[in-house]
Order: structure tokens, then C-alpha cells, then sequence
């Protein structure tokens, strides 16, 4: 496929929504929604690939995140679609703190059954690494 007018291809695998972050190392990262067959339910739609110097990209790989979701409580969330992610770094070490990202057609609770809407969406913000213990 042909890269957009006016704009340049930077890979060969369909995507929308990227977000583009340098990590403390200088590295670029760049976070998508994989569209490996439109916009359809599906676990794997998550999409990472990186640069040296932003301009060369390497094939993004499928699988960054997806569309299940641990919450605080340990109960797991399964939503039918995760999109637009957003890397929130730390200002001082360029670590990922968060992962910002649109949920789509998650389960809503109503009385006396579970409902799964295809067009509601949320923003979901979602801490990255290991939770601190305090003692």
C-alpha cells in the first residue's frame, strides 16, 4: 500500500493511532493499534515498534497490549477493543509510568445481566510496572 498524500511510510503493516515517546535512553518508541483485520473483536491488537533515530523503523510487533485488563482488585476486564495508545513517561528518567488508551465495548453491569456494548469507549490509564509495597 501506498503511504498517505504528502506523507512518508515508515512500515509495511496496516495501523492507525500512533503515539510516538523517546525513552531515557534516546531510543524512539512508537505505540499503534494493529489493524491485522479492521475493526473487528480481538485480544492482540496492540502494536510496538522502534527506532534509533525516528526516521528507520522496524516492524512493528503485534501483541504490545490488548484488550483484557487487570483491575486494581485483581479482577480481569475483557473488552473487545483497546485504541489511541498514549505512553505517560517520568520527566526525570524517561521510564513509562502509564499507559493511557480508549476501551471499547467492555462489559456493563445491569440488573440482572451483562450487557456488551459495541460503541460505549472509556479512557482507561493504566500504571506500568511492579506496585510498590509500603510497609
Amino acid at each position: 500500500a501506498a503511504a498517505p498524500k504528502g506523507g512518508v511510510r515508515v512500515f509495511d503493516h496496516t495501523a492507525e493511532d500512533p503515539s510516538v515517546f523517546v525513552d531515557g535512553r534516546g531510543n524512539f518508541h512508537m505505540l499503534l493499534n494493529a489493524l491485522p483485520y479492521l475493526c473487528v473483536p480481538k485480544g492482540r491488537q496492540g502494536g510496538h515498534a522502534w527506532s534509533r533515530d525516528g526516521r528507520t523503523w522496524s516492524e512493528p510487533r503485534v501483541g504490545a497490549f490488548g484488550a483484557s485488563v487487570q483491575l486494581a482488585g485483581g479482577e480481569v476486564m475483557e473488552c473487545e477493543r483497546r485504541e489511541r495508545p498514549q505512553m505517560v513517561l517520568d520527566p526525570e528518567s524517561g521510564a513509562p509510568l502509564a499507559l493511557v488508551s480508549a476501551l471499547v465495548g467492555c462489559p456493563r453491569r445491569m440488573v440482572g445481566r451483562v450487557y456488551r456494548g459495541g460503541v460505549d469507549s472509556f479512557t482507561l490509564v493504566q500504571r506500568m510496572g511492579k506496585e510498590e509495597v509500603q510497609n
